[in-house]
């Protein structure tokens, strides 16, 4: 499998009320690599959507956080696509502090969808050949989630138009933004997470209204965000700054 890496410096528009880079921005900063990787190995986003009418989209993350990068650190982000199997794609990224130290770990799962049908289709090997990943049977399940209490915090969220990615759902990093905030600004700025399990299990489109629901038991905090049916869930551990 071939690893690229790039070297990024945390803006002050990307770094929250602690100085940390923002969790959304983390996420979207991890896209921003993989789409680079592609693109200089000839299959970028353009090129699926013209040659296949297909875009990839984000299902699960894994993330285990030793320490969230600082406001102006400069630090090196690695990408590698590390498996595949007909359904699925795994890519992994791992950020790194300037003396080498692994500031986090995220493990991704991808599937294709064919953009009108919005259906997953299998993934051609002619696809993924160029990233050099192993093609294996099996498929790797995912974190089990825990079900919600009946009395939860919830809020409510309009998607807009600037919610909405390429894809034309909604960005996967916004998800995240939702559920987060329900947990409150106390919380928020004496927290951080060390522990992030993310499922996405249905798009959300312009237009609708979800509901990120949250159950905080003592530091572990279990969420959903829910419209017309389930939409993505999380679990997340927290430690105290």
């Amino acid at each position: 499998m071939l690893t690229y890496t790039k070297k990024y410096t945390v803006p002050y528009y990307e770094s929250d009320a602690n100085g940390n880079m923002k969790l959304p921005s983390l996420f979207n900063i991890a896209l921003q690599v993989s789409g680079e990787q592609s693109h200089s190995l000839g299959v970028s986003d353009d090129w699926l959507k013209e040659t296949y009418h297909y875009g990839w989209v984000v299902v699960e993350y894994e993330v285990t956080i030793h320490r969230l990068p600082r406001f102006s650190e400069v630090m090196t982000i690695a990408t590698f696509a590390r498996s595949y199997n007909k359904f699925f794609c795994y890519r992994d990224f791992v950020f790194y502090a300037e003396n080498g130290d692994e500031l986090l770990t995220i493990h991704s799962t991808f599937v294709l969808i064919d953009i009108e049908s919005r259906k997953v289709v299998h993934v051609e090997n002619e696809i993924v050949a160029p990233y050099q990943s192993e093609k294996i049977a099996k498929i790797i399940r995912g974190h089990k989630y825990t079900a919600l209490s009946a009395t939860t915090l919830e809020k409510d969220y309009h998607v807009r138009f600037n919610d909405i990615d390429q894809n034309d759902h909604v960005n996967n990093s916004k998800y995240f933004d939702w559920m987060t905030d329900v947990l409150g600004y106390d919380f928020l700025s004496s927290h951080v997470p060390s522990k992030i399990h993310l499922k996405y299990s249905k798009e959300v489109l312009y237009g609708a209204t979800v509901t990120s629901r949250v159950d905080l038991v003592g530091l572990q905090s279990f969420h959903d965000i829910a419209s017309e049916g389930k939409h993505a869930q999380a679990e997340m551990t927290w430690r105290e700054k």
